[in-house]
């Protein structure tokens, strides 16, 4: 693949950028003892990153500790008049975490999670039947995460100007154990912190949360080293090249379903795998450079695996929402308590 990366990013960026993905709360010394360069360097060249919008530090909680176990893809006919104004009405949903206008078999696409599916029901039959111009909804239901990454830089294998080794499958929100996910409203109130900001001091913490710094920082690592939350730099795609983005609803042989979903973690560009009933048995998401980049992954990449029976493409024309690096402060609100709900 070409790369394509902004040209004012250059090849200690892009080592940035891939540090801080795997890290986002590393400390300053540790990413420049890894860079080889000086402490003061390394945190003039990322406080740069992030003034120019290049990344920003976030937090990702797996949506289990918030009672989260339901979630799923809606794809939206809507009337061509009320597309924006339904895209604005089911930004407010707060079980919706995900809107995009669409150009594929929908043209408006939805995400969503539910303590319990018979939330979706009324997603479907109640909220959605409150929205002007909605014509019609598909309703997709994910079973199994198999991949879901927000580590650029890793699907695509770019760093240093070279192409680098495929990352391995990332785990989705099934990555910590089940009796791991027992959490109590301090934990609650940190993971709020984090999301408002990812790099604050243990000691900042420790004096908003009114704990000692030796019992904040016992929490808080608790809470990364079991994959409840995790703090990564979540870098801008368009910076890294990439201005075609696409959902790819997959119908694979029932008994070539797994192994499917295996092969496409490994794939470049591939962000996320899930396993789904409905229409299509698998569904990817994928970033590419340009159309004839998705072209190709079609026909070369996903031809050349054994049992795909068919691919259908649904692209991102317009991001309307995006709000799961703010799970934990959404649900608050939701519940009537604290904090602020923030979505791209």
């Amino acid at each position: 693949m070409v790369r394509r990366t902004d040209p004012d990013l250059d090849d200690l960026d892009l080592r940035i950028l891939r540090e801080m993905e795997a890290d986002g709360r590393q400390s300053i010394s540790a990413l420049a003892k890894t860079l080889g360069i000086s402490r003061a360097y390394a945190g003039k060249r990322l406080q740069g990153l992030l003034d120019r919008d290049v990344t920003r530090i976030v937090t990702f909680t797996d949506p289990r500790v918030l009672g989260l176990r339901t979630m799923a893809i809606v794809g939206l006919q809507v009337s061509l008049a009320n597309i924006h104004a339904a895209a604005d009405r089911l930004r407010a949903l707060p079980s919706v975490h995900l809107v995009m206008i669409t150009a594929g078999p929908h043209n408006i696409v939805i995400e969503a999670m539910f303590a319990d599916p018979s939330e979706l029901s009324g997603l479907l039959t109640r909220d959605l039947g409150g929205i002007p111009g909605i014509k019609s909804a598909e309703t997709t239901t994910v079973l199994e995460w198999r991949k879901m990454s927000f580590s650029y830089l890793a699907s695509s294998g770019l760093i240093g100007g070279e192409t680098a080794a495929v990352a391995a499958p990332h785990p989705g929100p099934a990555a910590a154990r089940s009796e791991d996910l027992a959490l109590d409203d301090l934990d609650l109130e940190l993971l709020s912190e984090l999301e408002a900001d990812g790099r604050q001091p243990v000691s900042d913490l420790a004096r908003k949360l009114g704990t000692s710094r030796a019992y904040m920082s016992s929490r808080l690592q608790r809470l990364l080293d079991q994959g409840i939350a995790r703090v990564v730099a979540h870098t801008s795609p368009l910076a890294l090249g990439y201005h075609i983005f696409a959902m790819v609803g997959i119908k694979a042989l029932p008994s070539d379903t797994n192994a499917i979903a295996d092969k496409l973690c490994y794939l470049r560009n591939v962000n996320g795998v899930v396993l789904v009933a409905g229409r299509h048995d698998i569904i990817i998401w994928t970033m590419f450079p340009t159309p004839m980049h998705l072209s190709s992954f079609l026909e070369t990449d996903l031809g050349g695996i054994p049992g795909i029976i068919s691919a259908e493409c649904t692209i991102l024309l317009e991001l309307r929402k995006m709000s799961f690096p703010y799970l934990v402060r959404s649900h608050r609100v939701a519940d009537g308590g604290t904090g602020a709900a923030q979505a791209t």
